[in-house]
């Protein structure tokens, strides 16, 4: 679409009824099956996350960066699974792994060699990593740390952080009705005098992430995690670093990169943390903990999980971390430069970034914005956010900065 196809926009609800249309339009199929999956699926899907008006869209598959919707149109993806998708789709490296499972069984009811061949990869990449226990889930694994930490020290409280995500039962925005039944305490993230406030002798565990990602991939100051750190060893309490996303930003972790050594670390399909609380899984300890899941040590996952940590090299994340930096730069500049006015913060660390429209009209421009991206086959995070994989290249990068330069010149209402 060019400038001369928009028709002059009066106001910025204009503009996006103009995008939603456009989206509606094209996205016919999406909407029928999300109506369709609504008769047995609260909103069409189990992902919250994905749920917004006039209604998701609905994909058919993948390859390299790009997706293909329900209605055949391909855009190029900077969700990246939300972080979580750092090898495209169907990268061909792991695609081969797994079909080799595909011939020999999924779970087989016994060890395999492909746990402890990933487990190792592991411990070794993680400063804080000695030991570790596979799960299903990032939410599982955080579930389970807190679980440890409350066996291993005997206490009940848990410190956690303002808008802290760490799964499904671990939230701490608005809505905590899901949540866990610990006996939480919730500071500002970020903010060191309030945290001390509501620190106690009979904390168990502080839960925090490096980076807050959906909270709008906000950093972690050092001197806030240098506090943590120092705290939980004054006060015995286990530190718990959730890099279930920024795992991602460094080879060893956001850990790595501050120089902050947590006791424990929960990953995205994996929690792990120092020896001696590990320990409480070794049958014939004292309060041993009893750990199991029919999928913990699958050999689908397990296969993929190698190979994916050998694809996931040093080099490998920094190219991506320098693509992400350079897409959080140009974005900085082209906002500045188009519409000195607007207030937006671009955040973010490497290869993620996050852009949050602030002031009355904020969130109808990350509506806008959002729409405008899809309407130009550029597929971004409904939040606000981006995240760049593997498989993206610096050309990928410059069509969103190009489409946010057409964004401002054409769309915005710039003074």
């Amino acid at each position: 679409m060019t400038q001369s196809d928009n028709p002059p926009f009066t106001s910025l609800d204009h503009a996006l009824t103009h995008y939603t249309n456009i989206f509606r339009t094209k996205n016919p199929k999406s909407y029928e099956a999300i109506q369709s999956a609504s008769t047995s699926i609260p909103s069409g899907t189990s992902r919250g996350v994905l749920v917004h008006a006039p209604h998701p869209l609905v994909f058919r598959g993948g390859h390299g960066c790009y997706l293909t919707s329900l209605d055949g149109d391909e855009y190029l993806d900077f969700i990246s699974e939300y972080t979580a998708g750092m090898f495209g789709h169907s990268h061909p490296a792991i695609i081969e792994a797994i079909h080799t499972v595909t011939q020999q069984g999924f779970t087989l009811g016994g060890i395999n060699s492909k746990e402890s061949e990933l487990a190792q990869l592991l411990v070794s990449r993680f400063p804080s990593i000695d030991a570790i226990r596979f799960c299903n889930s990032g939410t599982e694994a955080n579930m389970l740390a807190l679980g440890v930490a409350v066996a291993y020290t005997g206490r009940k409280k848990i410190l956690v952080f303002r808008n802290g995500y760490h799964g499904g039962t671990l939230t701490f925005g608005a809505n905590t009705a899901l949540n866990l039944p610990h006996e939480f305490i919730v500071a500002n993230y970020n903010d060191i005098p309030d945290t001390q406030a509501k620190l106690t002798p009979d904390i168990a565990a502080i839960l925090v992430e490096p980076m807050q990602a959906a909270g709008g991939m906000i950093p972690a100051d050092y001197s806030f995690l240098r506090f943590l750190r120092d705290e939980a060893t004054q006060r015995q309490a286990v530190l718990i670093f959730d890099e279930v996303v920024t795992s991602r930003l460094c080879y060893g972790g956001l850990q790595e990169r501050y120089g902050i050594v947590p006791d424990m670390t929960t990953l995205g399909k994996h929690f792990g943390g120092g020896r001696e609380i590990m320990r409480l899984f070794e049958p014939g300890m004292e309060q041993s903990l009893f750990h199991t899941g029919t999928w913990n040590n699958n050999v689908f996952s397990m296969t993929a999980g190698v190979v994916a940590a050998k694809l996931m090299s040093r080099e490998a994340l920094e190219r991506a971390n320098d693509l992400g930096d350079w897409l959080r730069e140009g974005l900085c500049r082209i906002f500045a430069d188009k519409c000195p006015d607007l207030q937006v913060v671009v955040s973010g660390i490497g290869s993620a970034v996050g852009v949050k429209f602030l002031g009355e009209k904020g969130d109808i421009i990350r509506e806008l914005y959002y729409f405008y991206l899809l309407s130009e086959g550029v597929y971004m995070a409904h939040r606000g956010s981006f995240a760049v994989n593997l498989v993206h290249r610096q050309k990928h990068v410059d069509v969103v900065l190009e489409l946010t330069r057409n964004f401002c010149e054409e769309v915005l209402v710039c003074s």
